[in-house]
């Protein structure tokens, strides 16, 4: 949330304007009206640094009514102005809905309102010419008199098919835009903690291909045996459970090259 160069509520990147604020800056975004810190994180509702971030939708009304979830992303939450959101996202596993307002990014007040930007007059044209009119044209040439046709000799062999250019490969998506792709596709029970975590261990703005590295399995494995040492416990199934889809989800779609959870399916168990 603080000292990053784009707005953490809608990710705008250009349209941010910093004011001095008590030996600080404060940061505010005029897409949407967030407003941060730049030199240390602090709720914009009672000043504090206790703050955690959880997973939000990001919904639209893609229908008349009817709303639809385009993607995910992670709100930062005061443990003091933000508490009950953030206890009841915490207890039942569950992300912040996507209609809460943060305090910690837009303060106690109702949530400011940002004046859409004027748009330039639009400029008059001259009325066209009219066009001059056409030269005349000459007589056509008399044409010269035919030639018989001569005899042609079929080539000895035939032309080599031109072959068509391969597509270029898709490009591979970030951790965070593969993660939120993944949760929008889900069915069943989904560990949403367990992937944040995960976003958070190999950064949500690297490319996915970090766990196409020749030790990803390895650092994959060690990294879950350090989060959730008792595989036999419910919590750690169903975290373990998640990566696995997720993983699996990547891989169908030619995200993944290689299998970075070998070392955490069990055989033979």
């Amino acid at each position: 949330m603080t000292g990053v160069a784009q707005c953490p509520s809608c990710g705008e990147g250009e349209e941010l304007r910093g004011e001095p604020c008590e030996g600080d800056i404060r940061v505010t975004c005029l897409s949407c009206g967030a407003q941060w810190m730049r030199g240390a994180p602090r709720c914009a509702g009672c000043g504090g640094q206790d703050i955690m971030e959880r997973p939000q939708a990001m919904t639209r009304h893609s229908r008349g009514t009817q709303l639809s979830i385009i993607g995910w992303r992670e709100v930062p939450l005061c443990r003091t102005c933000d508490a009950e959101a953030l206890e009841t996202s915490i207890a039942q596993n569950t992300p912040v809905p996507g209609d809460y307002v943060s305090i910690c990014l837009y303060g106690r007040g109702e949530r400011p309102t940002v004046q859409p930007k004027p748009h330039p007059a639009p400029t008059t044209t001259p009325p066209p010419q009219p066009a001059a009119p056409p030269a005349p044209t000459p007589p056509p040439a008399p044409k010269p008199p035919k030639r018989p046709a001569q005899p042609t000799t079929p080539p000895t062999q035939p032309r080599a098919a031109r072959s068509r250019p391969r597509p270029a490969p898709s490009a591979v998506p970030t951790v965070r835009q593969a993660i939120a792709a993944f949760l929008a596709e889900a069915s069943g029970e989904v560990d949403h903690t367990a992937m944040l975590l995960l976003g958070t261990h190999l950064g949500s703005y690297n490319r996915l291909g970090v766990l196409d590295a020749p030790d990803a399995a390895d650092a994959l494995a060690a990294w879950c045996d350090g989060h959730w040492n008792d595989r036999d416990s419910a919590g750690a199934q169903r975290a373990l459970d998640t990566i696995l889809r997720a993983v699996d989800f990547w891989g169908a779609r030619g995200w993944l090259t290689s299998d970075p959870a070998a070392k955490l399916r069990r055989t033979g168990d």
